[in-house]
């Protein structure tokens, strides 16, 4: 096959793009009970809430720093609060959100780009804030998992896996994951004692939480 330098770096660019793509395929699902869409709403907040956690960040060549998370959250308003700040207090970023629009309130370098305060926004409501439909599949994977999707528009999806560990994953219109979390421990209101959150898209790093203090 002969191909022209056009091709060959759109070709290159396509093998870059999907380099560290992981591609999961659609679980096929059984029926479930009533009680199993209650296991999965039972994950976030249904109240107003705050929470405080210790949090590792650790992004791409073992690089690794520790925060302290405060988060605040109105399910029924759709609206969060989120502060980062260091081992010592001061205050590195604050933002808040209402429905879709984030306002800044404090932000020092490195994180003071809009790139920033968008990622970390929409991790916080990947966390914490459900689904607003209710899913579009539900149901038990073939291993007993009960398991609750939502289909976006965009073909993208959201689906919460809840066996013997509970997973959050968010995936593109063509299967890859975007991010997962893995939330450890028992539930408490929404709230679970430990998070891992692995990011693959568009910038990997990864985040370890650990749940300090929580009010809903």
């Amino acid at each position: 096959m002969n191909l022209n330098k056009k091709q060959v770096v759109g070709l290159l660019t396509a093998l870059l793009l999907c380099a560290g793509c992981l591609t999961v395929p659609e679980t096929p699902l059984l029926p479930g009970a009533l009680e199993d869409l209650d296991r999965c709403a039972a994950l976030f907040p249904s109240e107003p809430w705050e929470c405080v956690h210790t949090i590792e960040a650790v992004i791409p060549g073992g690089m690794s720093s520790s925060l302290l998370g405060i988060t605040r959250g109105d399910p029924a308003g759709r609206r969060l609060h989120t502060a980062l700040l260091s081992p010592e207090g001061f205050i590195l970023f604050e933002a808040e959100q209402r429905e879709e629009k984030i306002s800044v309130l404090k932000a020092v370098v490195p994180f003071d780009s809009p790139a920033f305060a968008r990622g970390l926004m929409e991790d916080v409501g990947f966390l914490f804030l459900a689904p607003e439909a209710s899913p579009s599949k539900w149901g038990r994977a073939a291993d007993g998992a009960v398991l609750c999707r939502w289909e976006n528009p965009d073909g993208s999806r959201k689906e919460i896996r809840c066996s013997t560990a509970v997973k959050i994953m968010l995936l593109d219109r063509h299967g890859d994951l975007i991010k997962e979390a893995l939330l450890h421990g028992s539930f408490v209101k929404g709230l679970a004692p430990q998070v891992e959150l692995q990011v693959y898209k568009p910038a990997p790093y990864r985040l370890k939480m650990i749940l300090l203090r929580g009010t809903p």
